[in-house]
């Protein structure tokens, strides 16, 4: 009879992990259905998921940033705004979230809030690309293209293979029709990360390929190069070619660009808005 006690408390805690693991496997899959109903133009009810996702996980900031963004697909930028800080003050790092909240703010006229807020992620944390990365999107999106590119290359100065910085600078001179920097740029990027289709699709169209002729492989990319990149498997986490809606995996909120197809408008770190999936652990 004196063991009773520890017993009952090991079985008590034992209940109590395996509720937590279910919790973090629910939020999963209802992020995961969230996920669907976003990309088929659901957002009430993706919204609804999202919360779901949020509430059996309450500590996972890609969840709270996926709400948001539902929000805002709705015009609740609101309480958007409201879920984007609180994404952040969850996870200081979190990308997607301040993308969104300088989207929000850009959408309304606030853009030197925007820049405020950009600035201060990157003066707090100087040692991350991505506050740069976010900058020179935004100086972009106002048309301050040479400020842009001092952006990215402070970027690639703190991260020199950061594959979104390279992307973005790649598009920068394809704007500025400097298309072998471009191309330079575009091959160091998938060298770093080959699933980028938006990139593919730039390098086809910079080499003239028709459209479904364009055979996406790492040796049509390097146009003779030595073979230096690894195929990445389809379905793995994309690069971040996409205004977000959170990391750790990411899916297009549209139709995917089919390669050959070459984009003259979409910016290739931020095509299309990307949702979190954060399987079974926290956001990065």
């Amino acid at each position: 009879m004196r063991f009773r006690r520890p017993l009952i408390t090991c079985a008590l805690l034992g209940i109590a992990s395996l509720l937590t693991g279910c919790g973090r496997m629910n939020g999963f899959v209802m992020n995961d259905l969230g996920h669907r109903q976003y990309k088929a133009g659901n957002y009430s009810a993706a919204r609804h998921y999202f919360q779901m996702a949020s509430i059996d996980n309450p500590n996972n900031a890609d969840y709270v940033h996926n709400v948001a963004t539902a929000k805002r697909k709705q015009g609740q930028l609101v309480e958007a705004e409201e879920l984007y800080r609180k994404a952040i003050d969850m996870d200081p790092m979190h990308q997607p979230s301040y993308h969104g909240l300088a989207s929000v703010m850009k959408d309304q006229g606030r853009v030197n809030e925007a820049q405020g807020v950009l600035a201060m992620w990157a003066e707090t944390q100087p040692y991350l690309a991505e506050p740069q990365i976010e900058l020179a999107w935004l100086n972009r999106e106002m048309g301050n293209t040479a400020e842009s590119e001092n952006n990215l290359r402070q970027a690639l100065q703190i991260e020199p293979n950061n594959a979104t910085a390279l992307a973005h600078l790649g598009q920068t001179y394809q704007d500025q029709g400097r298309s072998g920097e471009a191309l330079a740029m575009y091959r160091r990027s998938l060298y770093q990360n080959w699933y980028q289709p938006q990139v593919q699709s730039r390098i086809a169209g910079i080499n003239g390929i028709p459209q479904g002729q364009w055979n996406a492989s790492p040796v049509m990319a390097n146009q003779g190069a030595p073979l230096m990149v690894q195929q990445q498997p389809i379905g793995g986490p994309a690069v971040t070619l996409m205004p977000p809606i959170a990391t750790e995996g990411t899916a297009s909120t549209s139709q995917p660009v089919q390669l050959g197809t070459p984009i003259t408008s979409a910016d290739p770190a931020h095509a299309d808005e990307r949702l979190g999936s954060a399987p079974l652990v926290e956001a990065h």
